[in-house]
């Protein structure tokens, strides 16, 4: 239980951190690295929170276009994009939207990782994921309530 509730609080923190100007340009900056080595034309938020990103990330880059503005061409490539991922079913969500829109080639990333054991790209339906934050460390939690190890 703990885990899970250490997961929520960085969660929270993460997408907390991105209100301050200098992150949000850091992540803006690192987001749009992988949308040129991946060749996207469009994105897409995976999730409420990750919309400042995809805000953010369409401003400062003039060749990528909203998914959510137009149908995807059948050569498109769409970054899907969020800011955490514990099991990947939001990715999986935006990733099978991009394809029903059209889109052939489909890569996420993310910006941070919230659990020990990570969504693979086949788990998420997606070309390829990429998480750009560290994976936490693995923590193993009593199978009592007990709390102790």
């Amino acid at each position: 239980m703990s885990n899970l509730l250490g997961a929520v609080d960085t969660a929270h923190s993460n997408i907390e951190r991105l209100a301050e100007p200098s992150a949000l340009q850091d992540a803006t900056e690192q987001v749009i690295t992988v949308a040129r080595r991946t060749g996207a034309q469009a994105v897409l938020a995976a999730s409420p929170v990750a919309e400042r990103l995809v805000g953010a990330l369409l401003s400062s880059c003039s060749d990528l276009v909203s998914l959510s503005l137009q149908v995807a061409s059948y050569r498109q490539t769409v970054l899907i994009v969020d800011v955490n991922i514990a099991s990947g079913t939001a990715v999986a969500q935006a990733a099978r939207h991009a394809r029903d829109l059209g889109a052939r080639h489909v890569h996420a990333v993310v910006l941070h990782q919230l659990t020990a054991v990570a969504a693979r790209a086949a788990d998420c339906g997606v070309d390829g994921l990429d998480v750009l934050g560290e994976a936490p460390l693995a923590h193993f939690s009593s199978t009592t309530d007990s709390g102790l190890w």
